[in-house]
């Protein structure tokens, strides 16, 4: 359980959702996109984005009426105590996967770009211990650390276009509105699928100081996203063009790795830029971590949430080496996606309806 004075303000609630869901998703989204709808990328971002702010308000909705209980409390109480521990072991197994995917794409970049001989297991308990030492002290800790981390990767990408401005070809978005509407619907499902992770805020919502502006984190964060996004994807797009961005495994990486500073300054330009990237996945890893041991100690009822992080390092290690290679980690990714439906949409979804059902019941009494 939380304690007291593990509590975050509206400004830490926006930074840790944002900086939850940009993350390894920033790597591949482009190629996603360009397969989908082409040059109409850029409208699925946008699409995507209405469709994740839609989930965002019904989240938002069901945190105002937990009414000081946590999610697996109020859970319990609207659908009965065995629904609501089913629902929160769901949860806590969903926050964990993702947990797992989040490391082992990490894993994957690191090793074909920065570490090649570095083996990946390294590479995945070097981050987890660090987000282990993280979440240990709490939520609002935690969220410090990312509104701080908010205007490093904020610069970051603003430099990144200042020097590849020169290599845009934006006629690469052109042109627009070819895509028959299908294909945009599914694009824009892929894009709303790499915008999961408000879904944190259903079990870190009971460390919010007051839940009076819930609506505006979601609709300030969603709009944040859906604006980042948008820019990463015309970016690497007018940088590499339609065509090689859906051949390239990684095109994000790719387009860092072709910056040049003028003068001849920076040999290795793209090294700090990955190093920022590094630091947004762990930002994306720790509120999955910290969501999956919460969840736990709630439904346990268990008065202190950090004896269950150890208890889930091993689980979280395990399953990020289980996928034997990229086709698999691409089924393991498309999985947590499609699970991330269930999870940030369908169930909040039926916990609204029910709730409200319950509740106007109750006054018909």
């Amino acid at each position: 359980m939380l304690m007291d004075d593990d509590r975050i303000s509206t400004a830490q609630a926006i930074a840790l959702a944002i900086n939850t869901i940009l993350g390894v998703g920033l790597t591949t989204l482009p190629r996603e996109l360009t397969k989908a709808a082409g040059p109409d990328c850029w409208i699925v971002v946008i699409l995507g984005g209405i469709f994740a702010l839609i989930s965002a308000l019904i989240i938002a909705t069901v945190i105002t009426r937990f009414n000081g209980k946590t999610f697996i409390e109020y859970t319990s109480s609207i659908l009965g105590r065995p629904v609501g521990f089913l629902v929160g072991v769901l949860y806590a197994f969903y926050f964990v996967l993702s947990c797992a995917v989040v490391l082992r794409i990490f894993s994957s970049v690191i090793k074909n770009f920065v570490l090649e001989s570095t083996p990946r297991e390294f590479i995945i308990i070097t981050l987890l211990v660090l987000s282990f030492y993280l979440i240990r002290h709490g939520l609002e800790p935690m969220a410090r650390f990312m509104v701080i981390n908010t205007p490093i990767w904020l610069i970051t990408a603003v430099a990144a276009f200042l020097f590849t401005f020169n290599k845009a070809d934006f006629s690469e978005l052109l042109p627009f509105f070819r895509t028959p509407p299908d294909k945009l619907l599914f694009g824009s499902l892929s894009a709303a699928l790499s915008m999961a992770g408000f879904e944190v805020l259903m079990v870190a919502g009971q460390g919010l100081n007051t839940t009076k502006h819930v609506y505006k984190i979601a609709l300030v964060s969603i709009a944040t996203v859906t604006a980042s996004y948008l820019y990463l994807v015309v970016f690497v797009v007018s940088v590499l063009g339609v065509e090689e961005t859906k051949m390239l495994l990684w095109p994000t990486v790719d387009v860092l790795r072709s910056i040049t500073v003028p003068g001849g300054i920076l040999e290795r330009i793209e090294a700090p830029l990955i190093t920022v990237w590094v630091i947004m996945v762990f930002t994306t890893l720790s509120p999955y971590y910290f969501s999956a041991a919460i969840t736990i100690a709630n439904i346990f009822n268990a008065k202190e949430f950090k004896i269950f992080v150890p208890l889930l390092f091993p689980w979280i290690y395990f399953l990020s080496m289980t996928p034997q290679n990229v086709l698999e980690l691409e089924s393991w990714l498309k999985f947590v996606g499609n699970l991330s439906i269930g999870f940030g949409f369908v169930i909040p979804f039926i916990m609204l309806i029910a709730g409200s059902l319950k509740a106007r019941w109750g006054k018909s009494q």
